[in-house]
């Protein structure tokens, strides 16, 4: 390829690829020239119960495709035991005042990057600040998704550092922190679990309660094969945050930082975790929030 060829081709790119700071799904379909499509139901949605859960798991930045996927299947077992429905969708349309009417959970499974507009961002807001409930899982909180969303931002209170890359899946002690709160019930003092640790830049802000943390004495907390190689938050679990909840207006969130291969689905402590994570969301009241 000649150098002009090159550069006719890099601004041909340019050109063509949507602006950063625009939502990726609307950036493609304004590419297209389309009109705006509605979002429309499965027939299957005649037959939803009330109050059930939302699944999204659309990425526009990293995907985890191995854990989405085990995340998809537990959330499915899981409504399953319960009796509420699941809806499961990677369509960003989803989120409207109206259509979060029919659930009381919504689930942003290892959701990362550009992949919500500011209306659909609005919605979550006011349907976790009215009293809905949020349980963010793993890739939710590399940073990638706050990026474009102020309030996720504000929410998970830390920025992602990185994680360890040789290994990169490592055993290591998740330690409670807040043995009597309901998300942490049966899990005892601490329990092992393998994952893809996640380091942040520091303590998570805002009124929070950290659930667990890390031992980082029960893995390697470094990355020598790229970006930050020192991964090391404190020598103390609480200096690790790894699981935290917090209730913003009449809502509550947890978010938990496992999850990214579809085996830590098979780890009956986790399943523990996401459980009582579910349980604790739906409950009426404000038992188990700060303050």
């Amino acid at each position: 390829m000649t150098r002009l060829s090159f550069l006719f081709s890099a601004a041909l790119l340019t050109a063509c690829n949507p602006p950063a700071s625009q939502n990726t799904a609307e950036a493609q379909s304004e590419l297209r020239g389309d009109a705006p499509v509605p979002f429309t139901w499965p027939r299957s949605y005649e037959y939803m119960p009330e109050a059930a859960t939302l699944v999204f798991s659309a990425t526009s930045d990293w995907r985890h495709d191995s854990g989405i996927a085990g995340a998809q299947a537990f959330w499915a077992s899981e409504s399953d035991e319960n009796g509420s429905g699941i809806f499961i969708t990677e369509d960003p349309r989803v989120f409207s005042e109206q259509n979060l009417e029919k659930f009381s959970v919504v689930i942003l499974n290892s959701v990362t990057g550009n992949v919500l507009s500011s209306d659909q961002q609005a919605a979550i807001e006011n349907f976790v600040e009215s009293g809905g409930g949020l349980i963010a899982q793993h890739g939710a909180g590399d940073s990638s998704l706050s990026e474009f969303w102020p309030w996720w931002g504000e929410q998970l209170g830390t920025e992602f550092v990185s994680h360890p890359a040789d290994p990169q899946f490592q055993r290591a002690d998740v330690v409670t922190l807040a043995i009597n709160h309901p998300v942490m019930e049966g899990l005892g003092a601490k329990f092992s679990h393998i994952d893809e640790w996640y380091s942040f830049t520091g303590p998570v802000e805002g009124e929070v309660i950290v659930l667990a943390g890390l031992d980082e004495s029960t893995y390697s907390p470094v990355n020598k094969v790229y970006g930050v190689e020192d991964l090391r938050m404190g020598p103390e679990p609480s200096d690790h945050p790894i699981i935290w909840a917090k209730c913003p207006g009449d809502g509550k969130i947890v978010y938990s930082a496992l999850g990214h291969k579809v085996d830590a689905y098979e780890n009956d402590s986790h399943k523990t975790l996401l459980k009582n994570a579910m349980a604790w969301v739906r409950a009426e009241g404000d038992e188990g929030c700060p303050g």
